[in-house]
């Protein structure tokens, strides 16, 4: 190719010497004539050059079709109308505060008793509040055990008032509720809120029962705990098959009618 572009200056330059001088052309007609068309044709291209030649408009087509394309959907694409956000339903579900709390006990001891008797008989108007608490406490610590026995016959009748109140709201709270009021009690550093004992479940194993019998026949032997329960293991141990099954079975029985409550309940 480098070859063929430097004959083909080095004929032109002699062409145009040839018309400048005023010697008359060496050259005949037919030689000018090829000459001619020889500095007037096109030059001849290797197949590998012909394919790049073809290859670039291609590019160029497929550049112009891209830029079309992107006009067009540039052109297609209309404004969106901004319309009024709608809020999102609340995830949470809304708890009713009031039925979040548990009920309050009253005079589970003897002191407390006898503070609520000396509390709404003093004058709350004329001291304080705090006065009169200190004054019930001396009050109290001055009494006799003959003079505090009054106090203590109520304690039994107000915990059981108490059971009954506490296991109503327990049964009373809907899906979820206990949750919830365990995790806001655990925020305030309170104790979590737990099954009524009336609601929980007996022992199904009569170990339990058989153990409870032998606490109570040796409880004069000043033993231990860990000691009582290691002699009552061995103790059951010992026992034969049929005695065994006699405690089996009234765990079962236990079971049994505590089932039947609670599915009544």
């Amino acid at each position: 190719m480098i070859s063929f572009l430097s004959a083909r200056s080095s004929a032109l330059r002699l062409a145009v010497s040839l018309t400048r001088s005023s010697v008359a052309p060496v050259f005949s007609r037919p030689a000018t004539a090829s000459l001619r068309t020889f500095l007037t044709a096109a030059p001849l291209q290797s197949p590998a050059a012909k394919a790049k030649s073809q290859a670039r408009p291609k590019a160029a087509v497929k550049s112009k079709s891209k830029s079309t394309t992107a006009k067009s959907t540039t052109a297609k694409k209309t404004p969106v109308k901004k319309g009024k956000r709608v809020k999102k339903a609340d995830a949470k579900p809304k708890f009713d505060r009031k039925l979040m709390v548990p009920p309050k006990r009253h005079g589970t001891t003897p002191y407390l008793v006898y503070l609520k008797e000396y509390m709404s008989d003093a004058p709350k108007d004329q001291v304080a509040v705090r006065e009169l608490v200190r004054a019930a406490s001396r009050g109290w610590s001055n009494l006799s055990d003959a003079e505090k026995q009054p106090y203590s016959v109520p304690v039994q009748a107000n915990k059981e008032d108490y059971e009954r109140r506490y296991e109503e709201w327990f049964r009373s709270l809907p899906p979820g509720y206990l949750r919830q009021i365990n995790i806001k009690r655990k925020e305030k550093g309170k104790y979590i809120i737990r099954k009524p004992k009336s609601m929980k479940s007996p022992p199904h194993n009569g170990f339990i029962y058989f153990s409870s019998e032998y606490r109570e026949a040796n409880s004069g032997k000043n033993l231990s705990m860990p000691q009582i329960a290691k002699d009552a293991g061995a103790a059951w141990k010992s026992l034969s098959e049929s005695e065994r099954e006699k405690y089996n079975n009234r765990a079962r029985e236990i079971k049994d009618n505590f089932m039947k409550t609670q599915s009544a309940a």
